[in-house]
């Protein structure tokens, strides 16, 4: 009975020992497992962290590119600090530095938040404007001066005739009546001595009061040379910020038609769109439009709404460029509220048939939604008001006009414009560049036949094996053949 009880007690001894064992053994492993849980939870919380920042910093940046384009402001500290500071972005770093020196351009009076690229040309121009209005308000303060100093000069000299009268006719009085008269006669001499000093103190005073004009006239001169100069380079600085590149996007594509011909943009009739303008499209991810690609032009061909247009692709894009919505759009002759104004010389020739095509340029200037200004004519005479509101001066094509005897006053009236051109801050370019942009394309497409038959009109039948792109794709971006865009001009001829 003994040893059957000692039995049961060493059987429930190792019992307990394998199920102290198992419990040591599971607990390691609750334990060893919930630590590497752990570790995988920080390290996952410290990349979204890392992710936030990155995140807050894009959000970041992206505010200040739109202040400086004029989308919000920026304050008096907010401008202090780009000059200033050092972030982890060397090219965010050098734009914020060169916006902070040409936002300096702006004078004191100009408020901090109404400081940005748009606003400058501008504020430049009306600066050009005030020192043309001190300049001639300082010329005709020279011309009053003159004008009094000759008066003055006029006056001495009759009075200085008038003394010399009166002088000859006492002595003449003083010799016919001595004996009579002597006491007089010292009388006379006396008044003739103080006419004698009142003279010579007219003449010192006549002297000083020259010498005071010329200082001034030194002064207004030397004053007119530097706001010459001061103009000149303000007209300079202006024409590089008025240049042909891109300035600002107007729009964007809201919709693509399947077969890619015809899209829809926000645009419409309260932005006093018109049909006939037409846009380059630029990809939506683009930032530094002067260096954007445009992959495609469209042309507006009907009106849908206030913020709402149809257009019809005149030049598509490569495949791996297709338009799709998001895309933005640029005309350089457009813009929502204003018209852009163009000058023309009356000697453009865009067919070779050695006749001027003045009024059917101006039927597609104002088709475009631009407006024609002036026109200026190689006889010397104009039409319109050529100024520094003017946009851009169109001239003829340069090899057209050669040195020969019928063509010199013809040079010469272009040579004359465009020097003004150059004064009032005008961009000229030539006829071909106005067509880049203006040009239309046929809709009447034709396919040839006979001997004229060219194989890329005829795509090849579509095979059933798999394929790089997608079968859904509109046929433009499937099969290309003419009118696609390949330069970053805007339907160049």
């Amino acid at each position: 009975m003994a040893a059957r009880d000692d039995s049961v007690i060493r059987g429930s001894l190792i019992a307990s020992l394998i199920f102290l064992v198992l419990s040591l053994a599971l607990n390691f492993f609750f334990w060893s497992w919930g630590d590497t849980q752990a570790e995988t939870a920080a390290g996952a919380k410290e990349r979204l962290q890392t992710r936030d920042s990155e995140l807050r910093e894009m959000q970041s940046q992206a505010t200040l590119m739109k202040a400086m384009l004029g989308v919000g402001g920026l304050s008096q500290a907010q401008f202090d600090q780009l000059t200033s500071s050092s972030g982890d972005d060397p090219e965010m770093e050098i734009i914020e530095q060169n916006f902070a020196r040409d936002m300096a351009l702006f004078g004191p009076e100009v408020d901090p938040q109404n400081r940005n690229y748009p606003a400058l040309p501008d504020f430049l121009v009306n600066a050009i404007r005030n020192r043309n209005v001190q300049y001639s308000q300082a010329r005709d303060e020279a011309t009053q001066i003159r004008s009094t100093a000759d008066s003055d000069i006029e006056v001495a000299r009759k009075a200085q005739e008038v003394a010399e009268q009166g002088r000859d006719a006492a002595n003449k009085k003083l010799e016919t009546e001595q004996a009579k008269f002597a006491e007089d006669r010292q009388q006379m001499k006396l008044t003739t001595e103080r006419t004698s000093d009142s003279l010579q103190k007219k003449i010192a005073e006549f002297t000083t009061y020259r010498n005071k004009v010329t200082a001034e006239i030194n002064e207004l001169q030397q004053l007119e040379s530097r706001l010459s100069n001061t103009i000149e380079n303000q007209r300079q600085e202006l024409v590089r910020l008025r240049s042909t590149n891109f300035e600002s996007t107007q729009g964007l594509i809201s919709y693509v038609y399947r077969d890619g011909n015809v899209v829809t943009i926000n645009l419409g009739s309260a932005d006093e769109l018109t049909p006939g303008v037409t846009f380059g499209v630029i990809d939506g991810d683009e930032t530094r439009l002067q260096d954007a690609k445009i992959k495609a032009t469209i042309q507006v061909t009907k009106l849908l709404g206030d913020h709402r247009a149809e257009a019809r692709v005149v030049a598509f894009p490569e495949i791996r460029y297709p338009i799709i919505p998001g895309d933005q759009i640029y005309s350089p002759f457009w813009s929502p509220g204003r018209r852009v104004k163009i000058a023309l010389m009356d000697n453009i020739d865009i067919d070779d048939d050695s006749r001027p095509d003045t009024t059917e340029i101006s039927s597609m200037i104002r088709a475009a939604g631009a407006e024609v200004a002036a026109i200026l004519r190689t006889d010397g005479t104009r039409e319109g008001t050529f100024d520094s509101s003017v946009r851009f001066l169109v001239i003829g094509e340069a090899e057209q006009l050669d040195d020969q005897a019928g063509n010199a006053s013809e040079i010469a009236a272009v040579g004359k414009a465009k020097a003004e051109a150059t004064e009032n801050g005008v961009t000229v370019i030539p006829a071909w560049k106005l067509q880049a942009y203006l040009k239309t394309i046929d809709d009447s497409l034709t396919t040839p036949l006979g001997s004229a038959v060219r194989g890329r009109d005829f795509a090849p039948e579509k095979s059933l094996a798999p394929k790089s792109l997608p079968n859904s794709l509109p046929k433009i971006y499937t099969e290309q053949k003419e009118r696609v865009q390949r330069n970053n001009d805007i339907l160049r001829p």
